[in-house]
């Protein structure tokens, strides 16, 4: 949270950017329980906040959305907060952002035009103060960050659930209504019918899971597919139980500790899936995710929440047994022709992403060293061998605002190659420190210091050639950089599934 304490001794007016100052607590029926407010938008009640137990996932909130989708994650971190709100020159269209999809993110950018001084006064005024840059794919990031993560955990105020429980059923639509780019939440898009239903029920063995095809459902811009995967509540309650000092922010992650958790999560697997119809592949529009953990799959004194609607009314409608846990998701894919074809052929294929593995700790003294190791996944043994290995330091002239600040230049870099040969991609080495952040030259000069370690990025050579590592950058290079070696591994091979569509699909 030291780049949030830094950004509120900035001396910037950014309530033009959707951040004016209000009530720090929220204070609406919808505000989650724990929430620490960052600031307003100004209209209909939108206010962006922290949620005590989230560390510091920056969420919005909405108070004239539908009731379930009040509440939604952001970003990951402030700093992301803040890269989003440079690249979309304010928070408008990252608060709307799980509405649209990407043309209609896009359009409203395009429509907004140029920032208003003000407006691009303040953009400036933290893009210069904190040292950030605007997020490269700001729709992307976001419907990233929603589509993985788990609204069921977000707590509430009693206020909340009593008008959750007394809203009145909207007579017009259907008690399960599913439509095209939306979530579980099962709201109503605009002029949007909900799609038709064709119950599937294909059940397939993958990643070690067993995995459910449980319906489809055709709609006028494309596809929705509704799949999950079933995971057993000894290993959810083993994984919780192992990871508890951290999830309780008791301890921090070391680098090769967060990745071995999101790794042996049995929640979460990384996939990407691709829809064929009629041999013609559709294009993936939108995803969302949703957890059920069983009262069985939590170890003692952690809470779960057994009553969320949206992952209740899965179960009930699928007639899953609720004694087990379970991963849904929903995905949406376009029409591949201009007009909806009739549906004769349907293959879904998921492909796991590959997963970075943790691999050993090292020193090295210089050119000429030898690292012997042991590939975590295959057990093969390799050797690291240094071909160079020597002291840096980058031309401060490359840094922006450097009559004000002053920049850590000192690194190291090696050049080594692998012997048996790795795939390039399968095996980086990165400086298991930080480095040091940028300082202003003043001390007394206005503003806080950057919250963010600068490195270096080095291009990779083609297959056979030495590879390239440099440290992260320092002021003064300490005595010994410790490295570590980070493994991308894909697990399993892709699997196509043939989905045997009704005639009258």
């Amino acid at each position: 949270m030291a780049l949030y304490e830094k950004f509120k001794k900035l001396k910037i007016d950014v309530s033009q950017l959707g951040l004016a100052p209000g009530n720090a607590c929220g204070d609406y029926f919808c505000t989650p329980k724990g929430a620490k407010v960052i600031g307003w938008e100004g209209v209909d009640g939108i206010h962006y906040c922290f949620v005590k137990g989230f560390r510091e996932t920056v969420f919005a909130v909405n108070p004239s959305n539908p009731l379930g989708d009040c509440v939604y994650p952001l970003a990951r971190n402030f700093e992301d907060f803040l890269r989003l709100l440079l690249a979309c020159k304010g928070l408008a269209a990252a608060e709307q952002a799980h509405l649209w999809d990407r043309d209609e993110f896009e359009a409203f950018l395009r429509e907004d035009g140029p920032p208003s001084p003000e407006r691009q006064a303040a953009l400036e005024g933290l893009r210069d103060g904190l040292g950030l840059t605007p997020m490269e794919d700001p729709y992307g990031y976001i419907r990233e960050v929603q589509a993985s993560f788990d609204y069921k955990k977000i707590p509430f105020r009693k206020e909340y659930y009593d008008c959750v429980a007394e809203a009145p059923k909207g007579p017009e639509y259907p008690e399960w209504s599913v439509y095209f780019g939306s979530g579980f939440s099962g709201r109503h898009r605009g002029r949007d019918k909900p799609g038709r239903e064709i119950p599937i029920g294909k059940t397939f063995s993958w990643c070690g899971k067993v995995w459910h095809v449980l319906a489809v459902y055709i709609c006028g811009k494309g596809l929705v597919v509704d799949l999950c995967m079933e995971v057993e509540p000894e290993e959810i309650r083993v994984h919780a139980e192992n990871w508890r000092p951290w999830s309780e922010g008791k301890r921090e992650f070391a680098p090769e500790e967060e990745e071995r958790q999101e790794a042996e999560n049995p929640l979460t697997i990384d996939c990407n899936p691709k829809l064929t119809v009629n041999g013609r592949k559709l294009r993936h529009r939108h995803g969302y995710g949703l957890v059920w953990v069983p009262a069985s799959g939590c170890p003692h004194g952690m809470e779960t929440d057994l009553q969320d609607p949206e992952s209740h009314q899965l179960i009930k409608r699928y007639g899953l047994d609720r004694e087990r846990g379970w991963t849904f998701w929903r995905n949406s894919f376009s029409w591949a022709t201009k007009t909806r074809p009739v549906l004769k052929t349907l293959f879904l294929s998921l492909e796991q992403n590959p997963v970075s593995v943790p691999g050993p700790r090292f020193t090295l003294s210089g050119a000429g060293d030898v690292v012997k190791f042991v590939h975590p996944v295959t057990g093969e043994t390799h050797a690291l061998h240094v071909l160079e290995y020597e002291t840096q330091q980058m031309d401060a002239g490359h840094f922006r605002d450097k009559d004000q600040w002053e920049y850590p230049t000192h690194y190291s870099a090696m050049s080594y190659v692998v012997e048996p040969e790795l795939p390039r991609e399968s095996l980086t080495v990165r400086d298991c420190g930080q480095g040091d952040r940028p300082r202003p030259k003043q001390s007394n000069m206005a503003g806080p210091t950057v919250a963010s370690s600068v490195g270096v990025i080095l291009a990779t050579g083609k297959s056979g050639q030495p590879r390239a590592a440099c440290s992260s950058l320092y002021f003064g290079l300490p005595e010994r950089i410790e490295w570590r070696m980070v493994f991308r591994q894909k697990p399993v091979e892709d699997i196509e599934v043939d989905l045997l569509l009704p005639q009258n699909g």
